[in-house]
């Protein structure tokens, strides 16, 4: 599967949509919601740098490149555009809680899986051996969900993984952070969290209830990566309500 960065921007556009994925994730994880963005909106489906790759690529990638990486997205779109409004999932909501609270040009977040509070569960361990095995069964809808979002190529050394600890160690100091500054977030935001979720905490959802202007909804049948149908289709109908406060 290819992992590319998806660009459509129209200079004469009022209006952007960034999306962020997540660590170890894929532009791939938004086709169904690039695919709602009405045409006469500017788009901008990121790949964050060391994704799309191989396992070293992204353990000499940082943290600090991905900051900058968003930043520099935003400040682009912010040229031609002058109303941002971003969609982000894991740890893309960081980012894109950052440009909100620093850059007045992001208008609105439409935000998935905020990982305020990391609990990585046992079942997280388990999708990720059937990922790296490739040994997937074909009903077995939450690791091949996983698969889809993943945005690195196969290595079966499992010492070319040894590098990833930094990144990892990097999102858990981000995700600290970011719960010192939520309450500094004033642009409309929607966040959607899962109560099934792998890596995020239910805990998530408390921190961020505390902000009045954060719209709270808690998913009680999905998880990180996968959205039951019924979810999902919830979600793609919030998206669309999402995109009509968009002047185009």
């Amino acid at each position: 599967m290819e992992h590319k960065e998806y660009k459509r921007i129209i200079p004469e556009a009022q209006a952007s949509v960034l999306f962020v994925h997540g660590i170890v994730g894929t532009p791939n994880h938004f086709a169904e919601f690039v695919s709602r963005v009405p045409e006469g909106i500017s788009v901008y489906n990121l790949l964050l740098d060391g994704h799309g790759g191989s396992v070293r690529d992204f353990s000499h990638t940082s943290m600090q490149k991905w900051e900058a990486q968003v930043r520099d997205a935003v400040e682009k779109l912010a040229v031609s555009n002058t109303e941002i409004y971003i969609v982000a999932h894991s740890m893309g909501t960081l980012f894109a809680i950052d440009r909100a609270i620093e850059n007045p040009t992001v208008k609105g977040l439409f935000l998935l899986a905020v990982p305020l509070k990391i609990a990585p569960k046992p079942r997280m361990l388990s999708n990720l051996c059937k990922v790296y095995f490739d040994k997937i069964k074909p009903d077995d809808v939450v690791a091949q969900a996983a698969k889809r979002c993943y945005g690195i190529a196969g290595d079966k050394n499992p010492l070319h993984y040894f590098g990833w600890l930094p990144r990892y160690l990097e999102l858990f100091a981000k995700a600290r952070t970011t719960r010192k500054r939520i309450q500094e977030l004033k642009t409309p935001c929607r966040v959607y969290q899962s109560a099934r979720d792998e890596l995020v905490s239910t805990a998530s959802a408390k921190w961020l209830s505390k902000n009045e202007n954060l719209s709270v909804v808690l998913l009680q049948n999905s998880g990180h990566y996968y959205y039951t149908p019924e979810d999902f289709d919830f979600l793609l109908n919030e998206f669309e309500n999402f995109l009509n406060q968009i002047d185009q």
